[in-house]
């Protein structure tokens, strides 16, 4: 069976999910004969002959191209970054000079370039996309591009290639699969295994729910108007808003747990826009300190937003000093019936150290399980260790590689 037999087909998300596993295991033996597979043969064409001297210009100045540059810069030369909107602006992208569209265009004429789109949403990637093939310019997007090179560790795990470690536990997926609640679930976890193996988003699209379903709206269980919810990594309040939208603000008790010291000022502020009029404002806690499998101290950096994670080491940065880590079990005066967790890679850890709670109260859990390649299995089965009664589903609520989250209803 090859890829080519799948240019067009008719998927049901609803249905049978036999066409889509059967385009990853396609795509698995693809890989195992040249992880490359999904490489643009042009591209591939001037690494090999040019190495570090070929000339990359990124499509964007977000996120995800503060990480190619990260991550690449010592093995290509990063020569512009196309923004239109900031070419004036006197800034420099990383000491990157910014370009226009026009100057990318002529740049093309008469020099081999290499593109790396670089945008997290759908129609900036469009655009760009339209750009370079009506300019014969090879274009990679970034999932694309960090296998191109060869980075299959980066510096930071939530922005890793998942591609080996998909193609060595299919047979784990496979039984995930038989493990999920409905066929929306196992459509979304095939769809999102071919996005990372394939290094192509269009899967995800076809799967992906809107960002604002995201934990309370997944369509797999409704929060009631009692719950005790406890929010890990409350970052800057989104998820206790679309909580609270979700239950008419009726509720028991809100814990925000938090430990970046540039989010808590926001947290406070919220918390305190909510206090009620007779001075009674318990029923929403901040606890400001991460969640682990043990309670310690480890380096945390703090960035603000969503951004902030802990460290296993220092990482010299100014904004990176030790935070208090904590059982959940410990941390809490009663157990709450509703927890998300969105701790960038903390989760199993933080999991395990909220065994008791999950045994004995049976707590809705919506999981984050995209900042490691490891998360859907390992999530799964340290669920499944502290009790095994939960249905289980899957959903993906983005555009791009982030927001994969797992339900245990």
């Amino acid at each position: 069976m090859t890829l080519d037999e799948y240019q067009r087909m008719s998927i049901n998300p609803d249905g049978d999910d036999r066409i889509l596993r059967e385009c990853l295991v396609a795509c698995a033996d693809s890989y195992a004969r040249e992880p490359n597979f999904c490489v643009p043969k042009e591209a591939r064409r001037v690494l090999e002959e040019k190495g570090k001297r070929v000339q990359v210009v990124l499509l964007g100045s977000k996120l995800f191209g503060s990480v190619f540059v990260r991550e690449a810069a010592s093995r290509v030369d990063i020569v512009g970054v196309v923004d239109d909107y900031k070419v004036d602006s006197g800034q420099t992208f990383h000491g990157i000079p910014f370009i226009t569209s026009a100057t990318l265009i002529q740049w093309a004429r008469t020099r081999q370039i290499v593109c790396v789109n670089t945008c997290r949403f759908d129609y900036s990637r469009r655009y760009f996309k339209h750009l370079t093939l009506a300019n014969s310019i090879p274009l990679l997007n970034y999932e694309q591009a960090i296998r191109w090179l060869g980075i299959t560790a980066c510096s930071d795990h939530r922005v890793d290639d998942w591609g080996s470690y998909i193609v060595r536990n299919l047979p784990r997926f496979d039984a995930l699969a038989t493990r999920l609640g409905d066929p929306y679930s196992r459509f979304t976890l095939f769809s999102v295994l071919l996005a990372h193996l394939s290094c192509n988003p269009e899967w995800l699209l076809h799967a992906a729910k809107p960002y604002s379903s995201l934990y309370f709206r997944s369509g797999l269980f409704v929060p009631g108007l009692k719950e005790c919810f406890a929010d890990c990594g409350a970052s800057i309040a989104e998820s206790s808003r679309a909580f609270l939208d979700s239950v008419d603000e009726r509720f028991e008790k809100i814990w925000m747990i938090e430990p970046d010291q540039i989010n808590g000022s926001t947290l406070r502020e919220f918390i305190q826009t909510r206090s009620s009029p007779s001075g009674d404002d318990c029923k929403i806690e901040l606890i400001a300190c991460a969640l682990g499998e043990a309670d310690g101290e480890l380096p945390f950096l703090h960035e603000g937003g969503h951004g902030g994670q802990l460290v296993p080491v220092p990482s010299g940065q100014a904004h990176c000093h030790n935070v208090s880590v904590r059982r959940l079990d410990d941390l809490l005066d009663r157990t709450p019936t509703l927890i998300k967790m969105d701790i960038e890679g903390a989760e199993l850890g933080a999991l395990r150290g909220a065994s008791a709670h999950i045994a004995t109260g049976r707590p809705t859990l919506a999981i984050s399980a995209y900042h490691r390649s490891s998360d859907l299995l390992d999530l799964v089965d340290a669920i499944k260790n502290i009790r095994d009664d939960y249905r289980i589903g899957l959903r993906h609520h983005t555009e791009d590689r982030w927001d994969t989250c797992l339900y245990f209803y």
